[in-house]
């Protein structure tokens, strides 16, 4: 409908596949599967790994998002504020093994690197428009999982209803289609550094909505920890505006 017309080489595609792969199939299923076994805010703390996976990564990976003091310094800065966020308590849990448990925390932590490496391949496909790059992309991500699709509906086939139709329109819609658009965008405009920070927004949210619809309390050093993020996230985009002017 936008009239888009792109010129898409044989590399590029596979970058698109990779995408697609490491960083929609891959963590969606990881994530959905392991919080059957731990809880959100584990989740949430664990995805937190993201921003130091990015800052390594990019450094190497990318030719203009290099690693610096500042950018160091922003990520410690959003790390302490999880910390106080999910509670000293929930991280000594996290150290602890119990049994079950090992497996289900490591695989968050290799979604979140998911998410990261396609970020960065996605920061390198610079001659895609954002709408482009996010069809091919989940467009790719569908193809992958169908055969996996049918293998599980063989087995244990799913009943339709209203309401799961209605969560899956949702999820394919604003979590996925519209989130990806914004990703796309954010990576494009700020790198994958910066967009990395979403993980820290993550225990942020789950407060904020906890308390507006769950009426859970929210303690001062959840404040303190919502401060500490958002300052991080501050430090990190004055990092990118002064890199790129």
């Amino acid at each position: 409908m936008r009239g888009y017309k792109e010129e898409i080489s044989i590399k590029t595609l596979i970058l698109i596949f990779l995408i697609g792969l490491i960083g929609n199939f891959i963590p969606f299923f990881l994530i959905s599967w392991s919080e059957q076994y731990i809880q959100s805010n584990t989740a949430g703390l664990l995805l937190s790994v993201a921003p130091i996976f990015a800052l390594i990564l990019s450094h190497f990976l990318t030719k203009d998002d290099k690693f610096s003091l500042r950018k160091l310094i922003s990520i410690l800065v959003g790390l302490l504020g999880v910390i106080f966020i999910i509670g000293i308590d929930t991280l000594i849990n996290i150290s602890s093994h119990p049994t079950g448990n090992v497996l289900p925390k490591f695989v968050i932590m290799i979604a979140a690197l998911g998410y990261v490496i396609s970020s960065i391949l996605a920061y390198n496909i610079k001659n895609v428009s954002t709408i482009a790059l996010t069809t091919f992309v989940t467009i790719n991500a569908a193809f992958i999982s169908l055969p996996f699709m049918l293998v599980a509906e063989f087995n244990h086939s799913s009943l339709f209803n209203f309401d799961s139709s209605l969560s899956l329109i949702y999820l394919g819609l604003f979590p996925t289609a519209i989130a990806f658009v914004l990703r796309f965008h954010i990576i494009s405009k700020a790198g994958p550094i910066f967009l990395s920070y979403v993980a820290y927004l993550i225990p942020v949210f789950a407060i904020f909505w906890g308390y507006i619809f769950l009426k859970e309390t929210i303690s001062f050093d959840i404040l303190i920890g919502v401060v500490l993020v958002l300052f991080g996230v501050f430090l990190s985009r004055r990092t990118n505006e002064e890199s790129n002017s």
